[in-house]
């Protein structure tokens, strides 16, 4: 067998399915919008600041911003371009950013409320494309199609290069281990097969470290993934809190490095 015999695709679609947990409905993060724009839109981020850099979006230039949450990188990027348009499949998400859009008088900026499972004939075709952790699709070949089909001058995607957002001990704690997200990998090589020869680099983050002060913060983070934990698994989880706060020994929660994947058209 070679590297030809291989459908990344089919690879990918598989380790989806071992996953388990990988996708969230959209009223989850409608729930998480206002916390979110609190927490992310014009404050200091590394990963924001490196992302935004590489794409160097020039004022002549329209941006098609993939899973742009409540904005953060949506509204900088409408100080740099010509036009951005906003998509993504939560509506709350999108109404926190129509707030920002109208106490910034962004006038280049445009929403569309549009999942990567809708048809996107209607969606405008851009210069650059941007999809900033918001890749994990169900299929990565409608994503490229669709990819391929927007995007003029420049794509830049950002994937996961760790198996879980969450700390390995908590999943071990609750029994709830599992094959994880497929990473970049997948992507990468599926690009490759598909004729796109693309770049590689890798974001380092601040993320790495949760940031919750109570056992109930780290069970809402954990249920916000998994879904509601049984009382078997939230006592479980209480006896891992507790563990780690008594070892002062940190509970891990995030993608401490993300891999930036981008490509000329």
């Amino acid at each position: 067998m070679i590297i030809d015999d291989i459908n990344f695709n089919e690879l990918y679609l598989n380790h989806l399915k071992a996953s388990k947990h990988y996708s969230l409905p959209a009223d989850k993060w409608d729930k998480k919008a206002r916390n979110m724009a609190q927490n992310m839109i014009g404050k200091i981020s590394k990963y924001n600041d490196t992302l935004l850099a590489a794409i160097h979006l020039q004022p002549d230039e329209t941006l098609l911003d993939i899973g742009c949450g409540p904005g953060t990188l949506a509204i900088p990027l409408c100080r740099q371009g010509k036009a951005v348009y906003a998509l993504d499949y939560s509506r709350g998400m999108l109404e926190v950013l129509q707030e920002y859009k109208e106490q910034l008088q962004l006038n280049n900026l445009h929403l569309l409320h549009k999942s990567w499972h809708d048809s996107w004939e209607d969606v405008p075709q851009a210069d650059v494309l941007l999809a900033s952790r918001s890749t994990l699709v169900d299929d990565l070949d409608d994503m490229i199609d669709k990819l391929c089909a927007k995007a003029k001058k420049r794509v830049y995607l950002t994937s996961v290069t760790q198996r879980h957002f969450l700390d390995e001990g908590v999943l071990q704690a609750i029994g709830r281990q599992n094959a994880g997200f497929p990473s970049y990998i997948y992507l990468l090589n599926r690009l490759y097969q598909r004729g796109i020869q693309a770049n590689l680099n890798f974001i380092e983050t601040e993320s790495g470290i949760f940031q919750g002060k109570t056992y109930e913060d780290l069970l809402t983070s954990v249920e916000f993934s998994l879904g509601a934990l049984n009382d078997g698994e939230k006592t479980a989880l209480a006896n891992f809190y507790q563990q780690r706060q008594q070892s002062g020994q940190p509970i891990y929660h995030g993608q401490r490095k993300w891999a930036l994947i981008w490509w000329e058209i």
